[in-house]
């Protein structure tokens, strides 16, 4: 199994951080095509865990005054404001190119959110939502390792839950999925991700493991 995370942000910048862990492959970095390059051949080789630094879902509540509100669990670092809204954006553009890019190489990929369904074989996919809270590394792609490794952690558990409490969403990342082609599963739309989140605690335990 190979754990990937892209750290959402310009790639014209350098802030397009990534990383990708597991038995054939374990680099990272800021450049676009050897992102690319990297994530297509993990997806060849073996089941990948792909996760997204950015919020990858919306609510879509019946409260039209609630709509933009935080997700619960965001604990004052909502969504919809400042730097949440800006790669939230940015994530509306870039999330679809890259599962377009690895669909058109890997002919036959398959992806899904429902995390109680791990991936098992080459050519499948588990996408999820990496939230880092509070950064205490050095670069966008040291944050997308540190990431990765807390996918992988916790994705071992024999419990695993999603960091950020349910709600009626429209999710962004099961458009994505349908955009490329990797799902014809119309209610990804609907459906949550798993939320990875990192306190500023784990991300100095996982940087100095």
């Amino acid at each position: 199994m190979h754990y990937a995370v892209i750290d959402i942000g310009s790639p014209k910048q350098g802030n397009l951080g990534w990383w990708v862990t597991g038995p054939f492959i374990e680099d990272g970095g800021t450049g676009p095509e050897q992102m690319m390059a990297a994530l297509s051949e993990a997806v060849r080789t073996g089941p990948v865990v792909l996760g997204f630094e950015a919020p990858m879902y919306v609510p879509a509540k019946r409260d039209i005054k609630a709509t933009i509100q935080q997700r619960p669990g965001e604990a004052g670092r909502p969504w919809s404001a400042g730097a949440g809204a800006s790669v939230t954006a940015m994530a509306l553009a870039l999330v679809p190119a890259i599962l377009d890019r690895i669909a058109a190489a890997v002919p036959g990929a398959t992806a899904w959110q429902d995390w109680t369904r791990l991936p098992r074989s080459a050519g499948e996919i588990l996408v999820f939502e990496a939230f880092v809270t509070t950064g205490v590394s050095d670069g966008h792609a040291e944050d997308a390792k540190l990431a990765a490794y807390a996918a992988r952690s916790l994705l071992g558990e024999a419990t695993v839950a999603s960091a950020l409490g349910q709600e009626p969403c429209m999710s962004t990342l099961g458009a994505a999925l349908l955009h490329s082609g990797m799902s014809h599963d119309i209610g990804e739309l609907r459906r949550q991700c798993l939320v990875v989140k990192l306190s500023k605690t784990r991300l100095q335990q996982l940087a100095g493991d």
